[in-house]
């Protein structure tokens, strides 16, 4: 016996509340388990949705909810923390299947993870101790990416901040996953989109 397609329900101003009533309880690392603080951002979705237990909510283009679980399943503090950080997003997401450019969409993740969070993580390498005859050079990086955040910038970045100490390494591997970003951007295929999501997720959460 075949069993009966789920609906999903309306996306309006009542789901709205509702996911966000669901992601306020808390979010976990991984799927979870279907109850209200145990859940990650996309299975809350569901959840609040009515649909099966699960983090692919079909009112969600690919590209956007490969992008939320990277960044639901970083280290965040707390489930409250990830909640916190996570709820707009939540709401954003919904009815994006079908309407959101997704190559378009990475560009520009990767452009925003480039200006704001290559930039302070470069910024913050250079005011570590200890690394003062790179200061100038990641400094300057830290300004180009801010000004243009473009994929050379983020690779000319990645560069100075190789040669950095090595404890410093949380600069030049958001500036790897930024350039990383922009060159999976011109791919089509869902795998190139998983990855340039995967890259844009690290890229936002490395900065301090």
């Amino acid at each position: 016996m075949s069993k009966t397609a789920v609906k999903a329900p309306k996306i309006d101003r009542k789901l709205a509340s509702k996911v966000l009533e669901v992601v306020d309880a808390g979010l976990s690392h991984g799927v979870g388990d279907p109850k209200p603080g145990e859940m990650c951002v996309e299975a809350a979705v569901c959840y609040a949705m009515g649909l099966p237990h699960g983090d692919n909510p079909s009112c969600v283009a690919p590209a956007l909810r490969d992008l939320k679980i990277r960044l639901n399943d970083k280290q965040w503090s707390s489930k409250a923390a990830r909640a916190k950080g996570l709820r707009r997003l939540a709401i954003a997401q919904l009815g994006s299947a079908g309407h959101l450019d997704e190559r378009e969409f990475i560009k520009r993740v990767a452009v925003v993870a480039t200006k704001i969070s290559v930039a302070n993580a470069l910024r913050h390498a250079a005011g570590m101790k200890g690394n003062a005859k790179h200061k100038d050079g990641l400094l300057e990086a830290a300004e180009r990416c801010a000004s243009a955040g473009t994929q050379e910038a983020a690779r000319e970045a990645r560069q100075i901040a190789r040669t950095a100490d090595a404890a410093y390494a949380a600069a030049y591997a958001a500036a790897y996953a930024a350039a990383a970003a922009a060159a999976y951007a011109d791919a089509a295929d869902a795998a190139a989109y998983a990855a340039a999501a995967d890259a844009a997720a690290y890229a936002a959460y490395a900065a301090p």
